[in-house]
């Protein structure tokens, strides 16, 4: 078992001269770890747009990017993110308020008007690519691999032959 497993148990312990307790934070990688997971599951991120235009409603999206926003929230008041993990979360929930902001409620979701569904498609655009690069940072910060679906949204290396 690891030590900071163990630390992780231990509560406290007791001498004759007095006692110690203590908590620790959750290390960060364990946080990062679990809005990689969190993510993967967000297929607002992930789904190819076309699937989305014909498959899905647009309100479908702007919900799923409002529970987005509230978990980044969440993580970021209850947990010890450290600053670096809190600065990519912060990126990531301000690029959800632009989407909104874009395709929030007021939006009709008429993907048949060519206005709206391009201004949806560019907020969307817009989106994943911020989360791609801060998904990025994290993966590369604290050594994540990232599942098939999430990597699409990366951006494309300097040797991508596409």
């Amino acid at each position: 078992m690891k030590v900071l497993e163990i630390m992780r148990r231990i509560k406290g312990f007791s001498t004759p001269l007095g006692g110690v307790d203590w908590d620790l934070p959750v290390p960060q990688r364990a946080v990062a770890e679990k809005i990689v997971v969190y993510l993967e599951d967000r297929r607002v991120l992930t789904m190819p747009r076309a699937v989305i235009r014909a498959v899905e409603d647009p309100g479908h999206c702007v919900a799923s990017v409002l529970q987005i926003r509230e978990t980044l929230t969440q993580i970021l008041m209850e947990t010890d993110t450290g600053d670096e993990l809190a600065e990519n979360l912060k990126a990531m929930r301000a690029a959800c308020r632009r989407f909104l902001n874009v395709a929030g409620p007021n939006h009709s979701g008429d993907v048949h008007n060519r206005f709206e569904s391009a201004t949806f498609g560019a907020a969307l655009g817009e989106l994943r690519a911020v989360f791609g690069i801060q998904l990025g940072v994290i993966a590369a910060r604290y050594k994540i691999e990232l599942s098939e679906d999430l990597e699409s949204i990366l951006p494309a290396s300097d040797t991508d032959d596409e």
